[in-house]
């Protein structure tokens, strides 16, 4: 528990991310919030731009800041290198988190049950994949590279799926149309907001669901099983 709380103090002081990514989130979060006390019915677009900026927030790598001593001060503590990890992305997705968090309550306690549910388990599902996803790809990479990496992805893809046609709809084709509809929800969560996920729907985001956890898995797996050496100075 003592190096835990630790952890938890050094990101607090030193977090993963620039402190204009938080504002940036505070500034979204108040006016995804207004959006939603004027009009309800847009909740799901007013949570897609929060959505974004987790894309970038949580992609903050860790292997490079390492390699050039910004985490010295914990990795010669003797705390487990998976731990220290643990904590990087926990930093790196909470300010994203606590926007959502915001809105949807906002948005429950403005609309009630007439809007649409931020607390959904598509609404989840969507924020799941933009704070892992991203983050594995990124931790032995330069920041953003992991969100740069899904939106060229997105973009290309949207060329043999066009965005309009990718619908949260349980296909009528054979397993090729369920495999299309996997896809386009795992690379476009915005998708996902709002959508309670019943009966056959709910197998659309499975792809989603392994693929995040197997990311966050393989990425603490793979950093504590190498070493980072340390940069010479230029």
């Amino acid at each position: 528990m003592r190096q835990l709380l630790y952890v938890a103090r050094f990101f607090i002081v030193v977090p993963p991310m620039p402190l204009l990514m938080v504002a940036a989130f505070a500034v979204m979060t108040i006016i995804a919030s207004g959006v939603i006390l004027l009009d309800s019915s847009r909740a799901a677009g007013a949570l897609t731009p929060i959505l974004l900026l987790q894309l970038f927030a949580s992609a903050s790598g860790f292997d490079v800041p390492a390699r050039r001593g910004h985490f010295d001060l914990l990795l010669t503590h003797g705390i487990p290198r998976r731990l220290i990890v643990l904590g990087h992305w926990v930093a790196s997705v909470v300010p994203g988190l606590i926007s959502w968090l915001v809105v949807a309550a906002v948005c429950q306690l403005a609309a009630g049950g007439e809007a649409v549910s931020l607390f959904s388990v598509g609404t989840i599902t969507a924020l799941a994949e933009v704070s892992t996803i991203p983050w594995a790809a990124t931790v032995r990479l330069p920041r953003f590279s992991g969100a740069i990496g899904w939106l060229l992805i997105l973009v290309t893809a949207s060329l043999v799926i066009p965005l309009p046609a990718m619908q949260v709809t349980s296909p009528d084709g054979g397993w090729g149309a369920w495999f299309v509809a996997m896809i386009a929800v795992l690379i476009y969560p915005p998708l996902l907001v709002g959508q309670a996920l019943t009966g056959r729907n709910a197998l659309l985001v499975l792809l989603a669901l392994i693929g995040s956890g197997a990311a966050v898995f393989v990425a603490l797996w793979s950093t504590g099983r190498r070493d980072i050496p340390l940069e010479a100075a230029q």
